[in-house]
């Protein structure tokens, strides 16, 4: 949550950070996925951070060229790989873990937005929001597959079938 007290400065760093978080946080995820698919996802999405992030620290040197920049600790622990009973399990978690940050980290940018003072600032914060946005929107669909299709993205020859469990 963003409050008016903070400075453009503050909010810069404290943006900054939350992108470094969110690639930290997205390598984790590919990490623990054994499909190929799922993971060039996640790294993409650890990309995506990674240019934002350099977009930010531009910005940074634009308004503050003589003020060394200070980024503050991290904001929330990487997760660690994605768990459960079979592999099926452990994507939907991952999926619905990224899309949660990505509600998170478009809620902190229209915060952000709303705390801004100047327009350039305003317009920055929301164009972030938007990228968020439409990052969790693509999550909240691939998990709503993965719920319909378990073997979605674990079965290349038909990711269509129902998911079967053995009666024990």
């Amino acid at each position: 949550m963003i409050t008016s007290e903070l400075t453009s400065l503050e909010a810069l760093g404290v943006a900054i950070r939350r992108e470094i978080d969110a690639g930290q946080v997205f390598r984790s995820l590919a990490s623990g996925c054994s499909n190929p698919l799922a993971t060039d996802r996640f790294l993409l999405l650890a990309r995506e951070s990674a240019q934002l992030e350099q977009l930010l620290r531009g910005r940074y040197d634009a308004l503050f060229p003589t003020v060394p920049l200070v980024v503050p600790p991290s904001l929330v622990p990487p997760p660690g790989p994605p768990t459960g009973p079979d592999r099926c399990e452990g994507l939907r978690a991952a999926l619905r873990f990224a899309a949660d940050a990505e509600r998170q980290a478009r809620e902190f940018y229209l915060d952000a937005a709303n705390a801004a003072t100047d327009l350039t600032g305003q317009s920055m914060f929301r164009y972030l929001a938007e990228i968020h946005a439409r990052h969790q929107s693509e999550l909240e669909a691939e998990y709503a597959v993965i719920l319909q299709y378990p073997h979605a993205f674990d079965d290349v020859q038909a990711p269509w079938r129902p998911e079967v469990r053995s009666r024990e």
